[in-house]
């Protein structure tokens, strides 16, 4: 009897350890802001899966992507990157432009299991912009989510009322899952404006240094934002700068986060 009530025992302190186990995640994240449909490369698709496949990421956020437009050609340029990497794509259009649609877009190397967008309409921007999310079931068994932005730059009042938007529809939900907004905030490191994202938002990579334009960057407009604030790390990352596929530099970095 003493015996069995040992092992039971001891089977109880195994799940209350696994119980209050952590677990750290990590993963290599993308952001490409690829100018006009990829005007600089010709709006081909290869040049940028190319790097793609040489840095290996999990998850790309691209901004500025056309679909089926007149001076793509009437391509699916994003599908024609998924098949070239292997990766799932989701489009989120934020207008209709040249017959097709312009937006930004985000490639997984696992399938997500759920999606979501936002837009931002405001009649001082000249362009409705989208922001989207999609949920990422990774191999440990956690799941993250990752997010696409670009703001609206008219004024630093207008890129605020955007993000305050984005917070509010991210959010409306779900405020537990550890999530990361990557891309373009069309605002300086220091601004009004990325001061305001910092509030509720952790720049993941503090040093990340400046990624505009690719000649002699001169300004940080992109970003690796993480949430909860304070709970990411980065381990790694570089700034690519490809004259020949972009204005603005390309971001990788490897983050992590450890959760309960």
């Amino acid at each position: 009897m003493k015996r069995i009530l040992l092992v039971i025992a001891s089977l109880c302190l195994l799940c209350v350890s696994d119980l209050y186990a952590q677990k750290t995640v990590t993963l290599r994240v993308m952001s490409m802001n690829i100018r006009q449909g990829g005007e600089y490369a010709g709006n081909k698709s290869e040049p940028y899966s190319e790097l793609i496949n040489k840095y290996q990421p999990d998850v790309v956020a691209l901004q500025e992507v056309d679909y089926k437009t007149t001076r793509n050609g009437k391509r699916d340029w994003l599908n024609e990157v998924a098949m070239q990497t292997g990766m799932f794509p989701y489009f989120c259009k934020s207008i209709t432009y040249q017959g097709g649609g312009f937006g930004t877009a985000l490639l997984s190397k696992y399938p997500f299991y759920k999606c979501e967008k936002t837009i931002f309409s405001h009649k001082d921007t000249r362009e409705d912009r989208s922001t989207g999310w999609i949920y990422v079931q990774l191999p440990c068994g956690e799941s993250v989510r990752v997010g696409v932005v670009h703001l609206s730059l008219e004024t630093s009042q207008l890129t605020i009322q955007h993000f305050a938007s984005i917070n509010k529809a991210f959010f409306a939900e779900d405020t537990t899952t550890p999530s990361l907004l990557i891309g373009d905030y069309n605002a300086a490191n220091g601004s009004d404006a990325i001061n305001y994202v910092k509030n509720k938002w952790q720049d993941v990579i503090p040093d990340l240094g400046f990624t505009i334009p690719t000649s002699g960057p001169t300004t940080q407009l992109d970003y690796v934002m993480g949430y909860p604030k304070g709970a990411w790390t980065c381990t790694s990352h570089e700034v690519i700068a490809r004259e020949d596929m972009s204005d603005h530099c390309f971001i990788v970095a490897d983050v992590q986060i450890t959760i309960e």
